[in-house]
């Protein structure tokens, strides 16, 4: 009698094994499309950074070279797929490079771009700050100066009631 027991409790723990097999290979079918899920959602989110940055710092390049090193080819084709379509400006930081690096890089950026069909007459290329929202530049400077009067000590009206005002990007 008791191997029958035996034989049904394990007749039993197998079946309910198998009947739960379905079950565990959808749940790790869902949990895969789940995944792609959001790394498609982070993917679209870095691409608007990008575009919504749309600068391309020394880091980006290959150390003392014009070359693009492997995340700058990744910012750099998302750049290019936004501009093929759209005007609008590219910020490419110069830092600490000679002026003939900078320029080299500048002009490798243009000669990519043409051969991808932008037409250059639609896009300003500078050595300017990234885009986004934020304040305009001179309040900027007035804040850091304010700042900067505050940490030696010196008394300044302006700077102790001073209130920081955001715009959208484009407007002051």
């Amino acid at each position: 009698m008791k191997t029958s027991i035996v034989i049904t409790i394990t007749f039993f723990c197998c079946a309910f094994m198998v009947g739960c097999a379905p079950n565990e290979q959808k749940s790790q079918n869902q949990v895969l499309i789940d995944s792609e899920l959001v790394n498609a959602l982070n993917d679209t989110a870095i691409q608007n950074a990008i575009v919504s940055q749309h600068t391309l710092y020394p880091y980006h390049f290959m150390e003392n070279g014009t070359e693009l090193n492997e995340l700058g080819r990744h910012d750099f084709a998302v750049l290019t797929k936004y501009f093929v379509e759209h005007p609008g400006s590219l910020n490419i930081r110069r830092g600490d490079v000679p002026a003939d690096l900078y320029e080299a890089r500048v002009n490798m950026i243009v000669e990519h771009w043409k051969k991808a069909g932008i037409k250059m007459e639609r896009v300003h290329i500078s050595d300017g700050m990234p885009g986004g929202p934020g304040m305009p530049s001179e309040k900027v400077v007035k804040i850091l100066a304010n700042f900067d009067k505050s940490a030696t000590g010196e008394s300044s009206a302006a700077g102790a009631g001073a209130s920081v005002t955001t715009y959208p990007a484009g407007k002051k």
